[in-house]
């Protein structure tokens, strides 16, 4: 009985070690055909194309220029001279004698005119006269003048007029001397060549005297101021006083 387990035990060893080898057989024929399948299957890839350039070197620079040698012992630097400018007040003499001097020009004629005349004046005119005037314009006028223009009394030659006989006095208006106003009017007279008072301007004065006193200074009568020995038309200031009793 026993005799018959070994033998039986040794026939299932020997089946079991052929069956291993046939299994391994059959894997490794999978294997080989799975491989064989994916060899087949891949492309060949075709290797990439390489661009090579060549550079070549250039040239190297040239080297830079040596410094320059130090300067000698001993050698001194140069000297630097300052040049003062020449004062232009100050008389300096002339090194160098010219050959030939620069022609003078001609002066202009000097007119040293009149004395006392103005600067800018015209022959033949009156002294004291305006500047821009015309020869026989009269003293003291206006430039453009018609000759008939007031000059003022008293100035440039021109005397003042006198008052011929006594001076008229005004008639005191009653409205004033009730508000017992009184005072001095300042007004500007235009007296002409016969000595009359042509036109009257209050300068300065109560309005309740302005008029009183321009009617009485119409009345003066004048002898004509003159001027060079000639009368003309004159402006002057003259005052009315006006005073309550």
């Amino acid at each position: 009985m026993f005799d018959h387990m070994l033998e039986s035990s040794g026939e299932k060893k020997k089946k079991d070690v052929k069956s291993f080898f046939v299994a391994l057989g059959i894997h490794l024929l999978v294997i080989a055909v799975i491989v064989g399948a994916s060899a087949l299957a891949i492309t060949a890839v075709a290797d990439p194309d390489m661009l090579i350039t060549f550079v070549t070197a250039g040239s190297a620079p040239p080297p830079p220029p040596p410094p320059p040698p130090p300067p000698p012992a001993g050698a001194s630097r140069p000297q630097t001279q300052t040049i003062k400018p020449p004062d232009p007040t100050e008389i300096v003499q002339p090194t160098q004698v010219p050959d030939k001097l620069p022609p003078q020009e001609d002066a202009p004629a000097q007119d040293f005119g009149v004395p006392g005349g103005v600067e800018g004046g015209v022959p033949g005119g009156v002294l004291g006269g305006v500047l821009g005037g015309v020869p026989g314009g009269v003293l003291g006028g206006t430039l453009g003048g018609t000759g008939d223009e007031p000059v003022m009394a008293g100035v440039g030659g021109v005397s003042l007029p006198v008052i011929i006989g006594e001076k008229i006095k005004p008639e005191y208006p009653e409205v004033a001397r009730k508000a017992r106003i009184g005072g001095k009017v300042i007004l500007n007279a235009v007296i002409d060549r016969d000595g009359n008072v042509t036109d009257v301007t209050v300068l300065k004065g109560h309005p309740m005297l302005n008029n009183a006193a321009i009617e009485a200074v119409k009345k003066w009568k004048y002898k004509p101021a003159t001027q060079n020995g000639k009368a003309v038309k004159v402006y002057m200031t003259v005052a009315v006083d006006f005073t309550l009793t």
